[in-house]
């Protein structure tokens, strides 16, 4: 998403779009693993959901605190209740989690489970002093990348019970910790893995007049070893910010630092795996973010990033393959949802209109950045006794329908964390409870789910069902309709395009396992919309130009593969000639220059794409003449069509629009569906011989007479 429209000068069209993957990293994860080798990461889209699987094996292990993946790809969760915790890891590479190591003192305040920049994992706690129970060390236990279990505890420090405490890495492995001590902010740094902690150092002597204590602390390590931390005064609403160079003997404040002195500023600090830092914080109900550069002295201005949102529950920054910036959080100061992506070209937050969920109580979202160059999205919806489990997949501002991972008897569905294996495969933990008595609910343990393989798309999948789809458009918008021979249902997500557009489905285009969907303008700039499996776009997504002006073709239809590469094409005709035009696709996100697949056909009054009609394994054309004779075009596989064969005499005068290719009666065949002018739906079924059968009404449900299907 560096630019909203990725053109190409003239007709033909080059490889344009490059949705390459990104190492997987979770909301928790701020840099990839210092020389750690890349993980081998899908370029499709994450495949359907699997069955709901526990993860741990009942209640006895307590709900789940965290749950992080390591810098190769490893998965770490953190579980428990009471006075201890338990980890357990699941190796880059397994879908098998390991026996669970406990730490029988880290049930106390505060406990983290942390992704860090060099690739490892972390365990911080405060436990109670053996010699002194009321006092507290502050604990570090290590996965180190690769390991399979955490090393013995560090001890870092004597800390209070109580306080914020943060632990950050730089890539060359240096350590910093940091913690409050009755107002005071105290530092320790360790140098190496072999290295000591250094004596704890207080950076500010005591809190300033009028300030009592501090509400908000933040810490991050950038790529060059620079350390940044952030907090906010509680009483006065200062904020404070320090930083360390590498190799420095002292914290410096940051120059110019544009966070104001505002209520509930909460600044949050994160590192840019390409350098530099992220900084959000919340002014006047709108959640602002500003950023310095790898290198830069200099603050950006900062932006609005999201209107209604804030960094209270709003996930850590997802970087994705091309450099934009995705956020997302619960209700913040709004009634719903929302989210936000900064565009790495622009520097501008794009102003997207859909929703990853439209219920309006969401609480603790999560998000991980995943196969294909997507990011999944896990969040808790319902009310009262009835929450659930949600997930979703967000790319080039479409999002997958919503799906609920958790049982349907579910109570308090506990907060659901997402987190990317070594594949880029999202993997979900969340806590289930189980109805007891009246309006009570038991524990019953966490539990996982996570995503399959994904197969080649299905023509006209775009509910990501593995069957075909009809679009629909009427005044409300596009919606996918999906169903079997006897019904035709809308789906409940829906999309907007201004009149006169061509919207048509179209199959995968960038290679990442969705079908994508074609567009002309009314103007006449054609586009192809890369989507995530089961999302629409919308007119500001993700697109690729495929031309300026297709004004000049008064017929574009999408026929699935014509040329015989398994690729979806494309096929025009020309309104002054009645040339046929075949754009086959490139293999690289693009087309191919248009070649000429037929002469003659000006004379059709519609175009229609069919599917494979004859059994023949190729995909064929269907054309309405003037004198409502309809015309079988059988394909050759070369992007050519033989000569015409006669399907039905005097058809179609009733009817407002046809679409094929659909296999609604679930035979294998493709078969025909047309809607008339009296509101109705009328499927015929393919016979497999290139013909069909009598038709029959489907989809009597819906009043099909404000609607134009495609």
């Amino acid at each position: 998403m560096t630019s909203q429209s990725r053109a190409v000068l003239g007709i033909a069209l080059t490889p344009v779009l490059a949705l390459t993957a990104a190492v997987p990293a979770t909301a928790h994860t701020t840099a990839a693993a210092a020389g750690a080798a890349p993980a081998a990461v899908g370029t499709r889209a994450p495949g359907p959901w699997g069955a709901r699987t526990p993860h741990t094996p009942d209640s006895a292990s307590g709900g789940l605190n965290a749950l992080v993946s390591a810098g190769n790809g490893a998965l770490v969760s953190l579980t428990g209740g009471g006075l201890s915790r338990s980890t357990r890891i699941r190796p880059a590479g397994s879908t098998r989690w390991l026996a669970p190591q406990t730490w029988p003192d880290a049930g106390g305040y505060n406990t983290e489970l942390v992704s860090l920049g060099d690739g490892s994992v972390r365990l911080v706690w405060r436990a109670e002093r053996p010699d002194d129970h009321n006092d507290h060390w502050l604990k570090v236990a290590t996965l180190a990348p690769g390991a399979t279990a955490f090393s013995a505890p560090e001890y870092v420090a004597a800390v209070p019970e109580t306080g914020y405490h943060h632990l950050a890495a730089a890539p060359d492995g240096r350590l910093v910790a940091v913690w409050t001590v009755s107002g005071v902010v105290t530092a320790a740094e360790k140098t190496g893995p072999r290295a000591a902690w250094t004596a704890p150092a207080g950076l500010n002597e005591r809190p300033p007049s009028g300030s009592r204590d501090i509400s908000h602390m933040d810490l991050a390590i950038a790529e060059d070893g620079t350390a940044l931390l952030v907090w906010q005064w509680r009483t006065s609403k200062a904020v404070v910010a320090l930083e360390k160079a590498p190799g420095a003997t002292a914290w410096t404040a940051v120059q110019d630092f544009p966070v104001p002195d505002v209520d509930l500023a909460r600044p949050k600090v994160f590192a840019d795996p390409r350098g530099g830092f992220d900084v959000f914080y919340d002014d006047s109900a709108h959640l602002m973010h500003t950023r310095r550069p790898a290198g830069a002295t200099r603050w950006s201005t900062p932006r609005s990033a999201a209107a209604h949102g804030s960094t209270y529950g709003m996930t850590a920054p997802v970087h994705l393959p091309d450099g934009d910036l995705f956020v997302a959080g619960g209700p913040g100061y709004s009634t719903g949802p929302w989210y936000a992506v900064r565009s790495a070209a622009t520097g501008v937050w794009q102003p997207y209109t859909q929703r990853f969920s439209t219920h309006k109580k969401v609480r603790s979202v999560d998000a991980a950045a995943t196969s294909g160059g997507t990011v999944t999205v896990t969040w808790r919806e319902g009310h009262s006794y009835e929450e659930y489990a949600m997930a979703a997949v967000f790319k080039g501002g479409t999002w997958s329908a919503p799906r609920r991972l958790s049982a349907t008897s579910a109570r308090f569905a506990g907060v659901p964390q997402v987190a990317a294996d070594a594949l880029g495969r999202p993997v979900v933990l969340w806590d289930e409870h189980r109805p007891s008595g009246t309006d009570g609910a038991v524990p019953d343990g966490v539990h996982q789910a996570t995503t399959g393989s994904r197969a080649l798309p299905e023509w006209r999948d775009h509910t990501d069902d593995g069957r075909a789809d009809l679009f629909g458009r009427n005044s409300s918008g596009l919606k996918v309709y999906a169903g079997d021979a006897t019904r035709l249902s809308a789906g409940q997500r829906a999309s907007s395009w201004p009149t006169g557009a061509l919207v048509l489905p179209f199959g995968d285009l960038d290679g990442d396992g969705c079908n994508d969907v074609f567009v002309r303008l009314p103007k006449g700039e054609a586009r192809v919309h890369p989507t995530v499996c089961g999302g629409l776009p919308d007119q500001q997504s993700l697109h690729v130009r495929v031309s300026s002006d297709w004004s000049g073709y008064d017929a574009v239809v999408p026929p699935g593969d014509v040329t015989g590469d398994g690729r979806a094409d494309l096929l025009t005709r020309s309104a002054s000639t009645g040339k046929l035009y075949v754009y086959a696709h490139n293999g690289a996100g693009g087309f191919k220059t248009r070649a000429l697949a037929g002469s003659g056909f000006g004379g059709y009054k519609r175009l229609i794409a069919a599917g494979d009609l004859d059994g023949d394994g190729r995909n064929d054309l269907l054309a309405l003449d003037a004198s409502n004779e309809l015309w079988r075009f059988s394909g050759t596989g070369t992007g050519t069509f033989r000569s015409r064969s006669l399907v039905f005499e005097n058809w179609g005068t009733s009817y407002k629009d046809v679409v094929g290719g659909l296999d609604l009666s679930g035979d294998g065949r493709a078969d025909l569906i047309s809607l008339d002018k009296d509101g109705r739906a009328w499927l015929n079924r393919g016979n497999g011989r290139g013909g069909f059968g009598n038709r029959s009404q489907v989809g009597k449900a819906t009043d099909w007479s404000g609607i134009r299907i495609s």
